[in-house]
C-alpha cells in the first residue's frame, strides 16, 4: 500500500507509506495520492496533514519514472508530481505537512503546496534538481513567493541542505518539534485551524491568499521545456548510473 489514509477525529492523516524507497514520488505513489485526495472520507475531513513513513518524508521524484513514464515531456504517461502539486495547492481544506528525515527535490516541492508545515528537528531540506539538469519548477515558484527571490536563488543554485531551524526562518515552516511528536503535534496545528472556524470561511481565505500570490500553473509547467533535452538526460542518466554527469559540452556550447 503506497499510500495510508485514517482520520483523526475532523483531521484526515494521509502517510506516503513506501519507507524502503524514501517516498520518492514514483507513479504508484503519485497515482495513490492523487486517488486518496479523492477519496469521500478525505474529503469529508476538515483538515489534512500528509506526513511520510521511516526515515524521510519524501526524497523527491522516483528517477525511473521521470525517464520512463515520459515526465519531462509533453505527453507523460500517468498522472505526474505536477498533477498532484496542482491538486494540493488548491484543495478546499486546510493542508499541513509534517516533515521528519529528508525532504528532497519533489518532496520538498510537496511540502510548499501545503498551505503550512510543520518540521521536526532532524528535517533537512534541499533541491538538489539542478545538478541533474533539471529546474524545480514548482518549487521555485513557490519558494520565490514564500522565501523571496534571493533565498529561493541560493538554495536552488547552490543546492544545499537546511536544516529545520533555517526552514523555520526562512518561514518555509510554521512549527519545528520533536521528531517523536512530530505527527500528533501536526494533527493538533490543524485542528486549531478548524476548530471555532466554518469551511467557507477557511476556503474564501485560502482562495484570497492564492489570488494574492497567484501561481501560472501553465507557465510552472512550461519550465520543463526551457531547458535542453540533452542536458536533463545527461543528468538524469548520471544519477541513474551512479557516476557524475558531464556538462562540459553544454557549457562549451553556451559560449558559442
Amino acid at each position: 500500500m503506497a499510500v495510508r489514509f485514517e482520520r483523526r477525529g475532523t483531521v484526515g492523516l494521509v502517510t506516503l507509506s513506501k519507507p524502503d524507497r524514501h517516498n520518492a514520488l514514483a507513479g504508484d505513489l503519485v497515482a495513490a495520492l492523487l486517488d486518496t485526495l479523492d477519496r469521500p472520507d478525505a474529503r469529508q475531513a476538515s483538515a489534512l496533514v500528509i506526513a511520510g513513513d521511516g526515515p524521510s518524508f519524501c526524497a523527491g521524484a522516483d528517477i525511473g519514472d521521470l525517464l520512463q513514464a515520459g515526465w519531462m515531456g509533453p505527453a507523460p504517461s500517468g498522472p505526474t508530481p505536477m498533477d498532484l502539486f496542482e491538486r494540493l495547492d488548491g484543495h478546499p481544506r486546510p493542508t499541513v505537512a509534517a516533515v521528519h528525515g529528508r525532504a528532497l527535490g519533489g518532496g520538498f516541492e510537496l511540502m510548499l503546496c501545503c498551505d503550512l508545515a510543520v518540521a521536526a528537528e532532524d528535517a533537512a531540506f534541499a533541491l538538489p534538481e539542478l545538478g541533474l539538469g533539471v529546474v524545480p519548477n514548482t518549487g521555485l515558484a513557490r519558494l520565490v513567493q514564500i522565501a523571496g527571490p534571493r533565498h529561493a536563488l541560493d538554495l536552488i543554485l547552490t543546492r544545499r541542505r537546511i536544516g529545520a531551524a533555517e526552514a523555520a526562518a526562512l518561514g518555509l515552516v510554521s512549527r519545528v518539534v520533536p521528531a517523536a511528536e512530530l505527527v500528533d503535534r501536526a494533527v493538533e496545528f490543524a485542528r486549531a485551524i478548524i476548530d471555532g472556524a466554518p469551511p467557507g470561511a477557511i476556503a474564501a481565505v485560502k482562495r484570497a491568499v492564492r489570488r494574492a500570490a497567484p501561481l501560472d500553473w501553465a507557465e510552472v509547467r512550461g519550465m520543463l521545456a526551457e531547458v535542453p533535452a540533452g542536458e536533463w538526460a545527461e543528468g538524469l542518466g548520471a544519477f541513474r548510473d551512479r557516476r557524475p554527469p558531464d556538462y562540459s559540452e553544454f557549457w562549451r556550447k553556451s559560449d558559442a
